[in-house]
């Protein structure tokens, strides 16, 4: 059974609710600017699946989770042939950035920061992909990835509001 979402959630336009992509759309772009594409898509599903866990199982928020699900299967499909060449351009154990590290990355103290973590990162994925939709030569449109991040915004606040509250409560 599918739950009805509340008004005051941000549902997906019709228009921006797909972002599909296929094999045909992508033939002329060189394997650097796919393995962009590749690690920013995969940052934005990790990230949005790490939300959604927090407020389905630690909020029981079922209106909440269905939104970060609905977002994190409907904002992006690619077809078969796409995933391939993504797959092809990949390059983990080439990517010089596998062993960069950030101070405070490792571990973070609350749940608090892991909704703050994940939702900057998939800010940031979201901002990668508007700009290097609006480069020529890249079949992508610049509009849907920045209502996604904007909308994201309103998500992460409230998930970050209800967290608070919960903190709250089990403290007094």
């Amino acid at each position: 059974m599918r739950l009805a979402k509340p008004e005051r959630y941000l549902a997906l336009p019709p228009e921006l609710a797909v972002l599909e992509l296929t094999h045909l759309d992508m033939e002329t772009m060189s394997n650097q600017t796919l393995r962009i594409i590749d690690a920013n898509l995969n940052r934005i599903g990790e990230g949005l699946r790490v939300l959604e866990e927090i407020a389905r199982l630690l909020l029981d928020d079922a209106a909440l989770s269905q939104q970060l699900k609905d977002i994190r299967h409907e904002m992006v499909k690619v077809d078969l042939s796409l995933e391939q060449q993504f797959l092809q351009a990949r390059n983990s154990e080439g990517d010089v950035g596998i062993n960069l590290e950030v101070s405070g990355e490792e571990k973070y103290k609350e749940i608090p920061e892991t909704v703050v973590a994940n939702a900057r990162r998939v800010q940031e994925a979201l901002r990668v992909m508007e700009e290097l939709a609006k480069n020529p030569g890249v079949p992508l449109e610049s509009d849907k990835f920045k209502w996604a991040r904007f909308n994201l915004y309103t998500i992460e606040k409230e998930l970050f509001s209800k967290l608070m509250r919960r903190g709250k409560a089990q403290s007094e």
